[in-house]
């Protein structure tokens, strides 16, 4: 009996999937330990600064996007429910807007209803957090200021309300 042998296209597809599995689940929870970097960054709603130290004492959800980003703005919803049904609990989730005008930041803001403040980055507070190429890129901060977890990627809220629970 001859043995079927999967063609090139399909071949390289299963390749692919199984590289973006293993890649997902690596950095799913990837703990980092370390010391958030602390930043200062001006709303892109009204200009007024935000620094991450403020917020010390609270989980901080910090969410790295762009503009042009389709997953970032799939995201950004349960993101901004996450924070209204955790904000009472010392939760709160900061937007750091990437590589983006801040008329688009704002117009973001407005056409998705954000609640939560959304700053315009700039290359430093992206260095300081590791060269963030890869959108979204969140970090979830504990109450001690410290990296718990770095997600590469999109996630479900159900996922992200997982990382964030045992914080609060």
């Amino acid at each position: 009996m001859r043995r079927k042998h999967a063609s090139g296209p399909r071949l390289f597809l299963r390749g692919l999937m199984t590289v973006l599995v293993v890649l997902s689940l690596a950095t799913a929870g990837w703990t980092a330990g370390g010391a958030a970097p602390d930043f200062t960054l001006p709303s892109v709603i009204d200009g007024k600064e935000y620094s991450l130290s403020q917020y010390k004492g609270q989980v901080v959800l910090l969410n790295f996007f762009t503009f042009f980003c389709g997953p970032c703005r799939e995201e950004m919803p349960h993101l901004n429910q996450i924070y209204q049904e955790n904000k009472s609990r010392g939760f709160v989730t900061i937007g750091i807007g990437l590589s983006s005008d801040p008329t688009q930041l704002r117009f973001l803001v407005k056409q998705l209803g954000l609640d939560y403040p959304v700053l315009a980055g700039d290359d430093q507070v992206s260095k300081n957090y590791g060269n963030v190429e890869v959108v979204p890129t969140t970090f979830i901060i504990d109450r001690g200021g410290n990296i718990a977890h770095k997600v590469l990627g999109a996630r479900t809220k159900a996922d992200i309300e997982k990382l964030i629970r045992p914080l609060l």
